[in-house]
């Protein structure tokens, strides 16, 4: 019987940590100082909690901790799709925005770059430093810097099966010291910007807004006859359920086609799983075109997505999705790979600092400082990290960089598709003792950042008009 609340007691202890940093965040004037989101504060409340229960109080034993562990592991994969399929249910602005896109493209040309940098650091570290160490490591600098715990978590779990120990530990201590970068890098890196290259531009504070405003959304898009007797949330919560049900058995009739295909196609089969949020967002964003469709044609007449009640879950889902990555850190694991780790983040976020601005300077022409700020908080932390930045400079969203980071990675989302395929390269070649295919994971990756910084170039806001000019 006690096992059957597992469940429960991960959700109550997730909103209670939750519920204790908004408390601090409200009464303590340390953390309203500093810029720290509450779901991040919340996961340290949840780390420092388990530790302190496990070697101060000794309530929880090795093997039942490294279970909570690995079970928080899990939970964040799937947390992470549900607010992505969410965000892919909503109604939006068809209209083109040439930043969207080039946002999309920019993420899947970071998503390269990391790869490549912590790939090659990786290898060296192997070959002159740490030889008993997974040589494809450093691939999870991507997934835990620009695409956040849930993917780092999805993967390293893959790689277990593949011979990786605490695979997901390790992409879990990689995505919350990215955060820690975003954080704590972010704010030097925002007021250097300030005073070295955007002197003119007027600097705001979050910390000058005493009270926001409640979000409001007067444009209600849902008009579900009250006949029905079902709630407003539950309707979305059976929308996005439903979706994640095909994504499931999506996944599932690809694995099947693909297992038996040999060693390669069992590989990429198995690492499908930890793309559901990727499989999620399409299945989501198929959805949305057919009751857009079928809206068209007449035959449905009733709008049943509601953009706010949606927003609120997928919100809701992020935050409890850092809380659990940051409390299910392994203390031991991190201590045992800490060099290798600090030494692939410290590196990858340096170089995405310096990569960030020169990338924005080159691909925007308008709000240049705001996508730099936000661009560099979201591939070290997440979309919410990168908006957290954003508000020290535009504490009331007055800017278009929030719908870019949201849609942008939307688009990504089918631009990058590929990235499972390169995945599985390292990965194939260290099962089967086969160096050559992380060779081909380079050239793989190498090649798909030139189409990027080459989709980049044509779609880039001006080039045509020097192109008229010369």
């Amino acid at each position: 019987m006690e096992n059957s609340w597992i469940i429960a007691l991960y959700f109550s202890g997730i909103a209670a940590c939750l519920g204790v940093a908004t408390a601090l965040k409200l009464k303590v004037k340390l953390f309203q100082k500093h810029l720290m989101p509450t779901s991040m504060l919340a996961g340290m409340i949840g780390f420092f909690a388990l530790q302190i229960a496990r070697y101060v109080f000794g309530w929880l034993d090795e093997e039942m901790l490294r279970k909570i562990q690995h079970e928080l592991g899990y939970l964040v994969s799937h947390l992470m799709a549900v607010g992505f399929i969410a965000l892919a249910l909503k109604d939006r602005n068809k209209k083109k925005n040439t930043d969207i896109v080039n946002t999309g493209y920019a993420i899947v040309k970071t998503y390269m770059v990391q790869g490549i940098l912590g790939f090659g650091i990786s290898l060296l570290l192997v070959k002159f430093f740490y030889p008993d160490m997974f040589p494809p490591l450093g691939m999870l600098l991507p997934l835990g810097f620009a695409q956040g715990p849930g993917q780092a978590v999805n993967i390293g779990i893959k790689w277990e099966e593949s011979g990786f120990t605490d695979g997901a530990n390790i992409g879990l201590a990689i995505a919350n010291l990215g955060f820690v970068w975003a954080l704590i890098g972010g704010v030097p890196f925002l007021n250097f910007l300030l005073k070295r290259v955007y002197k003119s531009q007027k600097k705001y504070s979050v910390h000058e807004v005493k009270d926001f405003e409640p979000e409001k959304d007067t444009r209600r898009t849902i008009s579900v006859p009250k006949s029905m007797h079902i709630d407003d949330l539950t309707i979305q919560l059976l929308l996005i359920g439903s979706a994640y049900l095909v994504t499931y058995l999506v996944i599932r009739g690809i694995s099947v086609i693909l297992t038996p295909l040999g060693s390669f196609g069992e590989t990429v089969s198995e690492m499908l799983w930890g793309f559901n949020f990727v499989m999620g967002t399409v299945v989501a964003l198929a959805a949305r075109g057919v009751i857009d469709r079928l809206r068209v044609k007449r035959i449905m007449r009733h709008k049943y997505a509601d953009n706010y009640l949606l927003q609120r879950i997928s919100s809701a889902s992020f935050d409890f999705m850092i809380t659990a990555s940051l409390a299910a850190v392994s203390l031991s694991v991190l201590r045992t790979n800490l060099v290798p780790i600090l030494i692939i983040t410290t590196a990858g976020a340096l170089f995405t600092m310096v990569y960030c601005y020169y990338l924005c300077r080159w691909i925007y022409k308008d709000e240049q400082l705001e996508h730099i700020v936000a661009l560099y908080g979201t591939w070290t932390g997440t979309i919410t990290t990168g908006i957290a930045l954003l508000r020290e400079i535009d504490p009331y969203s007055k800017s278009r960089v929030p719908e870019n980071l949201v849609l942008g990675s939307g688009f990504a989302i089918f631009v990058g598709f590929p990235l499972m395929f390169i995945l599985a390269l390292p990965i194939h070649g260290f099962k089967h003792n086969q160096p050559i295919f992380y060779f081909w994971a380079f050239v793989a990756m190498i090649a798909m950042d030139i189409l990027m910084t080459l989709l980049l170039y044509l779609n880039r806001p001006g080039r045509k008009k020097e192109a008229k000019a010369k």
